[in-house]
């Protein structure tokens, strides 16, 4: 029988790392019957214990793959006619499955739905500056129904008949897919009951290098379909990028009006992460993806 809803997930930490995830998310998908695909980035990252621990869960592996080519791996091998992603270190609140289900039921125009991501890593600086860079504007509260923009890769559901038949070399990569549902006239909804915890607790060096690589892994997706012309004007787009995300970032979770202080304390934080995130964009568009793609958690 086809499954109501596939959740698929991309691993490159090694196990246990996604321990707390799975166990979140693999009761609820059995009471309903959906399908769990993961997909892990090598045979070294997976010993015999999940596989014994979550039977109903399909695994599959990709030699050093990236978080993107994880994805489209694992989305080649779903069946449903709604496939959520959550990421391995987003831990989804016990009837997110349910919910995703009735957003789509209730929504049947909408090609993408995205939920709310709070943080669950709050003990230093620069975990609440990145997720704030990352993450804030889907922190609560949201503005329900018809948006332009909806949350990525930690909680977002897509209609299989929005989603590509064939994706590009680098894999599936959630903002620039957005962007282009959004672009040809696709519906994306958002939905306050969808939500996920962010737990991602790292040093100032593993922040300030994943920005980088995510910055020049977008990139590298755009170059994909960029002219010359647009690709040096994204370039020198880098140099005045940093005070505009800032800007951008403040005001949207400002008018949230939550975590005032720690907003503030974080903005030079930020700044350093944003201007991370500009130096790996530029050299996307100079110099290509590099090993950055795989270098992304």
């Amino acid at each position: 029988m086809t499954p109501p809803l596939s959740i698929i997930i991309a691993a490159r930490d090694p196990w246990p790392a996604l321990r707390e995830c799975v166990d979140a998310l693999y009761p609820q998908a059995i009471a309903i019957g959906a399908e769990i695909v993961i997909a892990v980035s090598g045979a070294h990252t997976l010993p015999p214990e999940p596989r014994r621990r979550y039977p109903a869960i399909t695994w599959l592996e990709e030699l050093d793959g990236s978080v993107f080519s994880l994805r489209a791996l694992a989305l080649a091998h779903t069946h449903a006619d709604i496939v959520a992603i959550t990421e391995d270190h987003a831990w989804v609140t016990n009837d997110w499955c349910r919910r995703i289900l009735e957003a789509h039921a209730g929504h049947p125009e909408a090609a993408a739905i995205g939920g709310v991501v709070e943080n669950g890593a709050t003990g230093t600086l620069i975990d609440r500056a990145s997720f704030f860079v990352a993450n804030g504007p889907f922190m609560r509260p949201i503005a329900n129904g018809v948006v332009d923009t909806i949350s990525l890769q930690a909680n977002v559901s897509y209609k299989r008949r929005a989603l590509p038949a064939r994706l590009p070399p680098l894999g599936f990569m959630q903002m620039t897919f957005n962007r282009d549902l959004s672009a040809r006239g696709e519906t994306l909804v958002a939905d306050d009951r969808l939500v996920v915890q962010h737990v991602q607790a790292l040093d100032w060096r593993r922040h300030s290098a994943g920005h980088f690589h995510n910055g020049r892994s977008i990139a590298a997706f755009r170059l994909e379909r960029m002219s010359s012309a647009l690709r040096l004007l994204r370039a020198l787009g880098c140099f005045v990028l940093p005070p505009v995300m800032l800007g951008r970032t403040l005001w949207t979770i400002g008018a949230k009006r939550r975590y005032a202080r720690d907003l503030v304390t974080a903005v030079p934080a930020m700044i350093w992460l944003l201007c991370c995130h500009a130096m790996g964009e530029l050299f996307g568009y100079v110099a290509g993806p590099g090993d950055s793609p795989r270098r992304v958690a």
